[in-house]
């Protein structure tokens, strides 16, 4: 057992919801502004929700820069909106993974040919980005970190949306808003878990095998063979 005194405890001062939540909010804000990619934050998040003492919190804020005092602090100018930032390609989609800025708003525009995109060690542009994507045949699958929110929508004529793992995080968290179109290809996003439990690389595993079934679809498309993208595929399982 450690000494006391009546000024500190041993183990330090305990923090309170209110620091625990306030610490989250500036790693929300830092991914955000993109000092810190999803991964990072994802994993500081979790260190500060299951922080027991101020000093355990202190060092997750360490390297991010001092926010001024709300009393009495002017609200800065809300940024002019940025164009998009294009993607076109008749065959072959959009793959992006490892390091990357992802833009305030991403458009995807492919015939033949998904999205397939890795968050893990990208940094946004905003707390709040959007990507829209608009193919024939190919789906979208995303892999996003804990703690990040995404809300899809749109309309595919053969596929569906489907999300998977993780618990919806909180208020504030940094968010993807996913707009997609098809026609033959759903939206399928997977929350990452942490490292070490077959999560990020089991993951990326899996989403490689489904990328390369739908590039064996886009051949046979080509070739005017019959073929099934990775989302025909799971949409004829589900019926059978």
């Amino acid at each position: 057992m450690g000494e006391t005194t009546d000024d500190q405890p041993a183990g330090g001062i305990r923090a309170s919801d209110a620091e625990r939540d306030a610490t989250v909010e500036r790693l929300s804000r830092a991914a955000g502004d993109g000092r810190l990619t999803l991964e990072e934050f994802s994993q500081r998040m979790e260190q500060a929700t299951a922080a027991k003492t101020r000093a355990e919190l202190d060092p997750l804020l360490a390297d991010l820069p001092k926010e001024p005092a709300a009393a009495g602090a002017l609200a800065a100018p809300a940024p002019a909106s940025a164009p998009a930032t294009w993607h076109v390609s008749p065959v072959g989609g959009l793959r992006v993974y490892g390091p990357w800025r992802m833009a305030r708003h991403v458009i995807v525009a492919s015939i033949v040919g998904g999205t397939w995109l890795d968050l893990s060690e990208a940094q946004l542009a905003a707390p709040e980005v959007t990507l829209t994507t608009v193919s024939l045949v190919g789906g979208t699958r995303i892999i996003v970190p804990p703690g990040i929110r995404v809300e899809a929508s749109g309309f595919s004529l053969v596929g569906g949306t489907r999300v998977e793992g993780g618990p919806e995080p909180g208020p504030g968290a940094p968010t993807v808003y996913i707009r997609a179109f098809s026609l033959v290809g759903g939206v399928r996003i997977h929350r990452s878990g942490p490292r070490g439990d077959g999560g990020p690389r089991g993951d990326r595993r899996d989403e490689r095998r489904d990328w390369r079934s739908e590039r064996r679809a886009e051949r046979r498309s080509r070739r005017g063979r019959p073929g099934y993208s990775f989302g025909q595929a799971r949409a004829l399982a589900a019926v059978h």
